[in-house]
C-alpha cells in the first residue's frame, strides 16, 4: 500500500514536470524575489556598488566573489562560487547592464554545476538586480535568476530534483541579508 502510494506520488511528480518542461518555449527556471529596504533608492544602489565586501555575508552558500579590476563596470568580470540545497555552481559573469540607481544585470554563458558533489552539468546563469523607488521612500530591491538548460532532458532533471525551490529559497536569503545590510550601512550613517 505504502509504495504504491509512493510510485503514485513520483509518477505524478515526473508526470507534472514533464508537462511544465514539454509546454515551456524556453529550457529555462526563473525565481523572483523583492524585498523593501527602508532607505533612498540612490543609497541602496551605491551601497550595492560596493558587494565584494559583503557578498560572502549575504547566505552561507557564498563562497567566494572575485571582480576582475576595481569596480562593477559595464562589461567587466565576477568570479562568483556558490552552493545552494545540493547544488555547488561556479559562475563566470559579465555585467551585460548598469543602469546606475536602477539595475544591474549579469550573464554566466557557461555556469559550471556539479550536483551532490558527482554528477557535472553546465546551464546558462542570467542573473538581474532592480532599484526601485517606493511611494514612502524607501527601496524595493528585486532579484531575478534565469536558469537556461541546454535541452530539455536537463530541465526536467532540474525541474524533479528541485532546482526551482532550492534557488527560489536562496534568492530569498540573499535579498533578506542584502536589504539588512544596506539598512545598517544606512542606520550608521544617519545617526
Amino acid at each position: 500500500m505504502v509504495r504504491t502510494t509512493i510510485e503514485i506520488i513520483a509518477l505524478y511528480w515526473l508526470g507534472y514536470n514533464a508537462w511544465r518542461v514539454f509546454s515551456s518555449s524556453h529550457n529555462a527556471i526563473q525565481v523572483i524575489a523583492d524585498v523593501e529596504a527602508k532607505c533612498p533608492r540612490e543609497y541602496a544602489f551605491n551601497t550595492y556598488m560596493k558587494v565584494r565586501e559583503y557578498y560572502i555575508r549575504l547566505s552561507p552558500g557564498h563562497k567566494k566573489y572575485e571582480i576582475s579590476g576595481t569596480d562593477l563596470l559595464k562589461d567587466g568580470v565576477i568570479d562568483v562560487w556558490e552552493t545552494a540545497g545540493f547544488q555547488y555552481v561556479k559562475h563566470r559573469y559579465r555585467v551585460s547592464e548598469l543602469t546606475p540607481n536602477e539595475k544591474m544585470a549579469l550573464v554566466s554563458e557557461i555556469s559550471q554545476i556539479k550536483v551532490f558533489g558527482i554528477f557535472k552539468s553546465q546551464s546558462r546563469s542570467e542573473v538581474e538586480f532592480r532599484f526601485c523607488s517606493t511611494t514612502s521612500g524607501d527601496t524595493k530591491l528585486g532579484l531575478t535568476i534565469r536558469i537556461v538548460f541546454p535541452n530539455r532532458f536537463r530541465h526536467l532533471l532540474a525541474r524533479v530534483f528541485f532546482t526551482e525551490a532550492i534557488w527560489r529559497a536562496h534568492a530569498r536569503e540573499e535579498m533578506n541579508a542584502l536589504a539588512r545590510i544596506i539598512e545598517q550601512h544606512y542606520a550608521i550613517e544617519n545617526d
